[in-house]
């Protein structure tokens, strides 16, 4: 993996970053606001405002590989904790209050530390596809035009943090080619589809209030995970791929 690059992206990704005009007039309708309330806090706390690092128990062992991983590692979840920043703005701006902690939040965690860093770099990659669907929708449907400028914000983030799981996975030589990738792929789009749940099921009410109808979301889904997949094939295809060893398991 061109370690580099991706050094090079986060620090070049930190300029041009207009910031959402906080102050400007606000109309959004209570039917609205209500749900909108709820979902906005809830991901400021997800969305870096946890621990922002790995925290599985053999965490180490991946980010410390080696320094530029070190660097890069620390770099991505830079741009996790400016999500929870401007996620916080957000809340503030719609007249919401933060919350401190959630149940869903809580699991989440838990189910982080108890499994293998692989798994947790799973996890992570599947919550930053499906949160790309939801900030995604509401850029789409919202009418507050900061709440949509925050958005793209972090959909310019969301597809770098993407884009590095996928040349990790390629570069660590997973692919969704021959029986093994197709297994890969069974268990992945499995898992995605549980994260997916899992926000419909804490987000749902908020964007159907936006607009958003169950099948769009189920749509956008299916679109973001085949396109990850397709392009990690591709990736893992290109000549210029260094392999390079996955961590093991404590």
């Amino acid at each position: 993996m061109n370690y580099a690059k991706w050094i090079s992206h986060f620090q070049r990704n930190r300029e041009n970053r207009p910031e959402p005009d906080w102050a400007a007039p606000f109309a959004l309708p209570e039917s609205v606001l209500r749900p909108l309330h709820p979902s906005l806090a809830e991901y400021q706390l997800g969305d870096g405002g946890g621990p922002a690092c790995l925290i599985a128990g053999d965490a180490e062992q991946f980010r410390g590989s080696s320094e530029a991983m070190r660097q890069i590692v620390d770099l991505w979840f830079a741009e996790e904790r400016e999500h929870s920043r401007l996620l916080g703005r957000a809340v503030d701006r719609i007249g919401a209050r933060r919350v401190h902690e959630h149940w869903s939040f809580t699991a989440f965690l838990a189910c982080r530390r108890a499994m293998g860093v692989r798994a947790e770099l799973q996890v992570l990659l599947l919550v930053e596809i499906v949160s790309t669907v939801y900030y995604r929708l509401i850029r789409r449907h919202c009418t507050d035009q900061p709440l949509r400028d925050m958005c793209s914000l972090i959909l310019r983030d969301e597809a770098g943090h993407v884009a590095f799981h996928r040349d990790r996975l390629a570069a660590a030589g997973v692919s969704n080619w021959g029986l093994g990738g197709t297994l890969w792929e069974l268990q992945f789009r499995r898992f995605g589809l549980a994260a997916a749940a899992m926000l419909w099921l804490n987000h749902g009410r908020c964007l159907r209030a936006l607009g958003t109808r169950p099948l769009e979301f189920c749509r956008e889904i299916h679109r973001e995970l085949s396109r990850f997949v397709w392009r990690l094939g591709r990736t893992a295809q290109a000549p210029a791929c260094v392999r390079l060893p996955m961590p093991q398991p404590a």
